[in-house]
């Protein structure tokens, strides 16, 4: 009695087969890698910038700086409230003037 034994398969093609099956599956995976939209990249962009200029002025308001602009346009601002204020109550004693 012989028993016939089959040579096994070479080992270039059984890692070749093995690339084959799990090609798809790795090409599924790299193009489900990123799963931020451009969008959602640039509303966290926007949020760290907005996040960046708050602390940059909580630390300006911190060590009280205040250059000299900002005390002259606080003071334009006030004066143009002031203005406009007076303006819009003309307006209004006008109108219940009847004219």
């Amino acid at each position: 009695m012989s028993i016939a034994v089959a040579a096994p398969p070479p080992i270039a093609a059984i890692s070749t087969l093995a690339l084959r099956a799990a090609a798809p599956a790795v090409a599924a995976h790299a193009h489900r890698a990123s799963h931020l939209s451009g969008g959602a990249v640039a509303l966290i962009a926007l949020g760290a910038v907005l996040v960046l200029g708050c602390l940059a002025w909580a630390l300006a308001r911190a060590f009280a700086f205040e250059p000299r602009w900002t005390l002259s346009l606080r003071h334009a601002l006030a004066e143009a409230r002031l203005r406009i204020a007076a303006t819009w109550a003309e307006f209004g004693d006008w109108l219940r003037l009847g004219h």
